[in-house]
């Protein structure tokens, strides 16, 4: 009793260290106090139980607040349970510009855009996921800048030091299966039917996850996942996370042009989504180990527990 007491007053004392470095409300400790603690401590076991450091997907739509959670989770993993935690984020693993630039040109224009199935370096996530959980040293993991709409130069990828003890994969479509070859007829929005007549462009998205993205998410040891409470939330919150990193950049370039997004060019940037999002709604509350259900405001409303013991 007297270890487990001690156990809580340290995570609840790395929690607040977090959210004020983050600069984070209270509230968002006391969240994760009542609804992700325990299955931070649940991971932390398992980290401990297998060899090989298990992978970890967790899932939510664009602006549900994954990055921020699954952060704090990692943190917490390495400063209360001794787990040496690391974050990939499947948006750092985009294919640069000119890579998706010519998928534009020789597959389909939609491809210029990144986001879905397609756009991203499998290839380059495997290697890195391989060398952190077997080599000694130092492994460099990649950064894809928004802003810019670009992979970061090789010099400014962050280092990690390897093997590692858990590893989580975040994203929006993580765990999503592919949908039905029927469902691909009928275009979801305006972008679909105008841009996606002839349905190429999400019939090769839809091929790519059931591929490629398949065999990645097959890996996966657990998925959790951030359930929101429909596609029209996620406007507001890609616009809200848009008006942060148009913030950071001002910080960081006070003289240069703002490159982020206005609030008309996210509305339509979201479209190039929908489809997945939708389908990712429907389907991973039957494929997730753990799921929390989301209120507009991103606070839980309720958790599901299937492939973890209550």
């Amino acid at each position: 009793m007297e270890d487990e007491q001690i156990q809580s007053e340290l995570r609840r004392a790395s929690v607040q260290r977090f959210i004020e470095e983050e600069a984070l409300p209270d509230s968002f400790g006391d969240s994760f106090i009542q609804w992700y603690a325990g299955i931070t401590e649940h991971l932390a076991a398992m980290a401990r139980d297998l060899e090989t450091a298990p992978l970890v997907g967790v899932s939510g739509c664009q602006g549900s607040g994954k990055s921020t959670l699954v952060k704090l989770m990692a943190h917490v993993l390495r400063a209360v349970y001794g787990v040496k935690a690391v974050v990939l984020s499947l948006d750092d693993f985009y294919l640069t510009r000119l890579a998706r630039r010519e998928m534009a040109d020789t597959v389909h224009p939609l491809f210029a855009t990144r986001g879905v199935p397609g756009t991203h370096d499998l290839m380059l996530l495997r290697d890195t996921i391989n060398a952190l959980r077997a080599e000694q040293g130092v492994v460099s993991v990649p950064g894809f800048d928004k802003a810019a709409d670009d992979r970061t130069e090789m010099v400014h990828w962050r280092q990690e030091s390897a093997p590692v003890g858990l590893i989580f994969l975040e994203g929006w479509c993580v765990g999503v299966p592919p949908q039905p070859l029927e469902d691909l007829v009928s275009p979801v929005n305006e972008t679909e039917a105008e841009q996606d007549a002839d349905s190429q462009w999400r019939t090769e998205v839809n091929r790519q996850l059931g591929d490629g993205y398949a065999a990645l998410f097959a890996d996966l040891d657990e998925l959790l996942v951030l359930q929101a409470p429909s596609f029209g939330a996620v406007y507001e919150w890609r616009w809200q996370q848009e008006q942060r990193l148009s913030a950071l950049f001002k910080a960081r370039h006070p003289d240069a042009p703002d490159p982020t997004m206005t609030r008309q060019q996210v509305a339509d940037f979201i479209l190039h989504y929908q489809r997945i999002t939708e389908h990712a709604l429907a389907t991973l509350p039957d494929r997730a180990d753990v799921l929390w259900e989301l209120g507009d405001d991103r606070g839980v409303q309720r958790m599901h527990l299937t492939g973890v013991a209550a």
